[in-house]
């Protein structure tokens, strides 16, 4: 431990897959100052992304404009972060990017870059290192999902670094699933070869971030990551406020918690609150099994995944290649759904003038199903099941409806002989799924999202988020139907966020044109006549 410990701070970059990196100006302010009197020695302010079409906050760009407007400690210097596959898989060459996203460094306030690379994408970011080092940035490669990787391959990972003549060879645990003498085995393996500075960031997942970190110094790291109240993707990092406490006992510097401490009252605590992250047993079952954490976080912000789904999912994901993050699996962030979509079956030869009963997940379905059988028989409406819940026998339901790319691949992998047609938007997602289905029983009705909007057409709607209720209301009403009735939405209590995602459906939809009338046959919460 007699070694200097650079202290590094990335909390808005990595916490900025909860809110997609917009974070208000009174914030990042007062984190500035806060870490600055934490005596951190450099804060990652944020990502610095190539995308022609800024969707995202300021933190996922940080221009040097956007750095002009904020106010830095003078003692506190800056990094960004910079994802290897957005520079390697774009048209332009990785130079070009390079050249449009920063200037000479002793024109800009970054000071350090970090180059975040899968193991694959090494070989091919010598340009990027050396054109960023020729602006005079310190550059620093972070290899992710170092658990993933045998000793042979991170030997010649480091060897190919070395040749770069980077400052800091950072690894990161991505699952979260290492444990000290994983790290111990290697930071002895990295410096077989490398002679540098090296660094590690840890995840949470088994609550073992910061212990991890610790044990990393001891075996020689210099750098080490935290964020405050562990904000990061999926179950978070190992938090800044505990971690400067450990880290003092080694350093002993002259340090003040007391604005961290106020920024997290006033700022962190209500962030925390609606996004919730940190460790839990989804993510502890994740580590386990080898799955990315932030497969654990969409399907955590997704009401439609009951816990048993989510460990199935788990069990699932860690067979199936759930090792890297694949955002089309999951479509919380609707990208696998932009632009229009035509599909092949329109609904109305089927269900125009007819009554249509929705089954949900909620247990209410299990303590009412004699008289939902009763409702079926008396009023044999067209019955659409949210994706495969078995809850219903097969005889009483027509079509299954799903949107969410992994309950689909999930659900299909888990029941082989399901007797009834499934309604999916096709044409977004045949690539994933597995060649062996049966096409007969697949329906192609189109999906569009946009936010807050339903707009009902023949073949295709457009609907508010990939959710499956707000993709069976469209198919519903694009179907010409008499009325809708919903059996199995219990609905969340007050302070559950996931309630209001779905009171926000039943608003957009009522007060959508061509509307149906809706009605309850179970209990509910939801704020809806």
């Amino acid at each position: 431990m007699k070694n200097k410990i650079i202290h590094l701070d990335c909390t808005l970059r990595d916490g900025g897959y909860y809110n997609n990196w917009f974070f208000e100006k009174d914030l990042i302010n007062s984190y500035l100052i806060a870490m600055s009197q934490l005596k951190i020695d450099y804060v990652e302010i944020g990502f610095r992304f190539n995308e022609k079409k800024k969707l995202k906050g300021s933190i996922a760009y940080t221009s040097d404009k956007f750095l002009k407007s904020i106010k830095i400690p003078k003692d506190l210097k800056l990094g960004v972060m910079i994802n290897a596959g957005d520079f390697l898989e774009k048209k332009d060459e990785p130079e070009k990017i390079i050249n449009r996203l920063f200037i000479k460094k002793d024109k800009s306030k970054i000071s350090l870059v970090r180059i975040a690379c899968h193991h694959h994408e090494i070989p091919k970011i010598k340009s990027i290192v050396s054109n960023l080092q020729s602006k005079g940035y310190m550059v620093g490669i972070n290899i992710m999902q170092i658990s993933e990787r045998k000793t042979k391959e991170i030997e010649i990972l480091v060897k190919l670094i070395n040749k770069m003549k980077v400052k800091i060879l950072y690894f990161a645990d991505s699952l979260g699933s290492l444990n000290p003498s994983d790290i111990k085995k290697i930071v002895n393996t990295i410096k077989k070869t490398w002679k540098g500075n090296i660094g590690i960031h840890t995840h949470d997942n088994m609550g073992k971030a910061l212990d991890n970190t610790i044990e990393a110094i001891k075996f020689g790291i210099t750098w080490v990551d935290t964020t405050v109240t562990g904000m990061g993707r999926g179950p978070g990092n190992a938090k800044t406020e505990e971690a400067v406490i450990e880290l003092n006992k080694i350093m002993k510097k002259k340090i003040d918690l007391v604005p961290t401490l106020n920024l997290i009252d006033k700022f962190f605590k209500p962030l925390k609150h609606r996004f919730n992250w940190g460790p839990n047993v989804y993510y502890y079952f994740a580590a386990i099994n080898g799955v990315h954490p932030t497969f654990i976080q969409q399907m955590l912000g997704d009401p439609t995944f009951p816990p048993e789904k989510i460990l199935k999912n788990i069990e699932y994901l860690g067979k199936y290649g759930g090792k890297s993050y694949v955002k089309e699996l999951i479509n919380q962030n609707e990208q696998v759904f932009v632009g229009p979509d035509k599909g092949t079956w329109q609904p109305s030869d089927y269900l125009q003038g007819k009554n249509i009963l929705i089954l949900g997940p909620g247990s209410n379905i299990k303590k009412y199903y004699p008289k939902i059988i009763k409702f079926i028989r008396n009023k044999k409406p067209i019955v659409l099941s949210l994706n495969f819940e078995n809850i219903i026998d097969e005889r009483y339901i027509n079509y299954h409806v799903a949107c969410n790319t992994l309950r689909l691949l999930v659900d299909l992998k888990l029941k082989k002989n399901l007797k009834n047609p499934i309604i999916i938007p096709y044409n977004r997602i045949k690539d994933l799924l597995p060649k062996k289905n049966n096409p007969s029983k697949i329906i192609n009705f189109g999906a569009e999202v946009k936010k807050g909007i339903f707009k009902f057409n023949d073949n295709n709607a457009i609907i508010p988020n990939s959710l499956a209720i707000s993709y069976a209301l469209s198919i519903a009403t694009s179907g010409k139907s008499k009325q809708i009735f919903l059996a199995g939405f219990d609905g969340y209590s007050k302070d559950d966020p996931k309630k209001n995602i779905i009171d926000e459906i039943f608003a957009n939809y009522v007060s959508s044109k061509k509307s149906l009338k809706i009605n309850f046959i179970t209990p509910t919460l939801y704020n809806l006549k």
